[in-house]
């Protein structure tokens, strides 16, 4: 173990912190995983804040990926560059000063950490509480841990959180997926492997532990399990799956989840989700538009971390308990929108509408259809397995090719309309073969005829929201399922007779948009994956040859229900 002194604030020269280098937190199995310390320079005993991940605890915040064009964009928009600052982390120069230890972890087979590189894995559970505890019992610990970070670095946390470790004191998942399988892997049930593989050779296997450089590549690949594969070889969430992901029941530590409206394909559903039936008794909802990573760092976002982190790390009485629990962005299109404070999500308030499909006139209405129309849209059989650093399509137009989706639209809102929560589309279809993948978009079209975009995690151009569905994968939860959210079991495939008509419940994910008056909602169904959503832009995983056809009227009541704020 290295220490070293440091200027934190170079830019006042007011603060120095200490770092400890290859810190050697030992496992339960004699193994240990190698850490970097941030401790304030002065004594006392401190709450620590943990962070695990398979990037590379010394890797700085512009180096990840770099082949990834938009982590330079998103270093660009940061408030905060400094020397110490990590892809996805609470950054030391900012906590440190804060009176917090930071202790910034390589995941077992990751940079200096010995071991199977197994990421999102029940052995990185066990690690994980290892540390957590190995924290809260040390000199220079006040014997609270809280955790805190980005994506994987929140996905960890709902993990860890429910094996319950005693020192954990409370989480802070910035944008994270709990289920790995339905949010992450295979959204609607359709793998995402484009992402996924390039995730994997750009963001992981640079940082797989291989010290001196000495192991051959036929080691390396003998001491990790491939992810990408795992996922192909498991297309059923099995009890594999289940044992990766968090069991929300047992997650009772106090929560602070931050989401994001338009992210839907990555980890939207997550912190809803995990915020709806975690059983925690104190648990806040803080939902954002916008970068992915800049809003963390920034002094709201900090704020706001802080706020939560002071009450339950270090007892200070900072106003959190007296506030409503849950904090929303509405958004008005771009990246305008203003902060509301609310009691619960989904709200209470909400008028659950109906929106009739019309396969005839292309409407959505209010008023049930009293006669059955029908509209057919081809499969996908000329689109390219492709790179997702492929440009993505920025904007809706109605003059691109039209025959491989259907497209619905309101009436123009005769006064500001705004929607807020989960949605769900009721489709009645049939498929030419034995089974067919449909994509959903939603988007905000203006008097002009021009869609009206959102500024995204991942997209300056993400519509209202997306929902995907492979109908063979259509079962669903009975007991878990609501009206207005499908919960899909994903264990068991029932493939299609071709042509005959089934219902199919999609889910489209939680979202938020204020309509301007005379403003339309449209409705997008096809067999493209549409834009804004990278996890679903690419791969070949795809029913490619399936000719979809849409029912509306009568007994095939196709809908679309919208959460209206009144």
């Amino acid at each position: 173990m290295n220490q070293s002194v440091i200027n934190i604030n170079e830019t006042t020269n007011h603060f120095y912190g200490l770092i400890w280098k290859e810190v050697q937190i030992p496992m339960r199995d004699g193994s240990y995983l190698a850490a970097n310390l941030y401790q304030p320079d002065f004594p006392g005993e401190f709450p620590v804040l943990i962070t695990i991940c398979p990037y590379g605890k010394d890797l700085h915040f512009s180096q990840f990926a770099p082949i990834n064009p938009t982590i330079a964009k998103e270093y660009s928009q940061l408030q905060d560059k400094g020397p110490l600052l990590s892809w996805e982390t609470p950054n030391p120069e900012f906590w440190v000063p804060q009176g917090y230890a930071l202790l910034r972890i390589d995941e077992r087979g990751i940079g200096n950490s010995p071991g199977k590189l197994d990421i999102l894995s029940e052995s990185l559970k066990r690690d994980y509480y290892d540390a957590i505890e190995w924290a809260g019992n040390q000199s220079w610990s006040i014997g609270k841990v809280g955790l805190i970070g980005i994506s994987y670095l929140a996905m960890s946390q709902w993990a860890v959180a429910s094996e319950q470790p005693p020192h954990l004191a409370c989480i802070v998942p910035w944008e994270g997926t709990v289920d790995y399988y339905a949010e992450f892997c295979y959204p609607g049930g359709i793998q995402a492997n484009g992402f996924l593989s390039f995730w994997w050779k750009n963001g992981i296997l640079p940082r797989q532990y291989n010290p001196d450089k000495k192991f051959s590549e036929e080691q390396l690949i003998a001491n990790r399990v491939e992810f990408p594969e795992m996922v192909k070889n498991t297309p059923l969430r099995d009890e594999s799956w289940i044992k990766r992901s968090a069991d929300l029941s047992k997650i009772k530590v106090p929560i602070l989840s931050a989401s994001n409206w338009f992210s839907a394909g990555m980890h939207t559903r997550g912190n809803f989700h995990a915020f709806q039936y975690a059983a925690a008794e104190n648990k806040w909802l803080e939902v954002h538009i916008g970068s992915h990573v800049a809003g963390f760092y920034t002094e709201e976002g900090r704020a706001l971390q802080k706020k939560f982190l002071d009450y339950w790390l270090k007892g200070i009485d900072t106003g959190l308990m007296r506030e409503p629990k849950v904090k929303l962005a509405i958004p008005r299109g771009g990246k305008n929108y203003t902060w509301r404070y609310e009691n619960e999500y989904p709200l209470k308030r909400t008028q659950w509408t109906r929106f009739y499909l019309d396969a005839n006139s292309n409407r959505l209405t209010k008023e049930p259809l009293p006669r059955m129309t029908s509209q057919d849209y081809e499969g996908d059989r000329d689109q390219e397995s492709a790179s997702w650093l492929k440009p993505m399509r920025k904007v809706f137009t109605k003059a691109e090719d039209s025959s491989k989706r259907v497209l619905f639209e309101t009436a123009p809102f005769e006064h500001e309309t705004e929607i807020l929560g989960p949605i769900k589309l009721r489709l009645w279809a049939s498929s030419s073969t034995d089974d067919m993948d449909i994509f959903v978009s939603l988007r905000n079209i203006d008097p002009q005829g021009n869609e009206v975009v959102n500024s995204g995690a991942l997209s300056e151009a993400f519509p209202i929201s997306k929902g995907w569905l492979r109908a063979s994968l259509r079962k669903t939860d009975e007991k878990r399922s609501t009206e207005y959210k499908p919960y899909y079991t994903f264990d068991e495939s029932q493939k299609l007779t071709p042509h005959e008509v089934y219902p199919l419940d999609i889910e489209i994910w939680d979202s938020a948009i204020v309509f301007d008056k005379g403003h339309r909602l449209l409705l997008e169904i096809g067999s493209q994956s549409q834009c804004g959503c990278f996890m679903l832009e690419t791969g070949d995983d795809r029913i490619w040859d399936a000719d979809v056809t849409i029912y509306t009227g009568e007994k095939f009541e196709s809908y679309l229900l919208l959460p209206i704020i009144p």
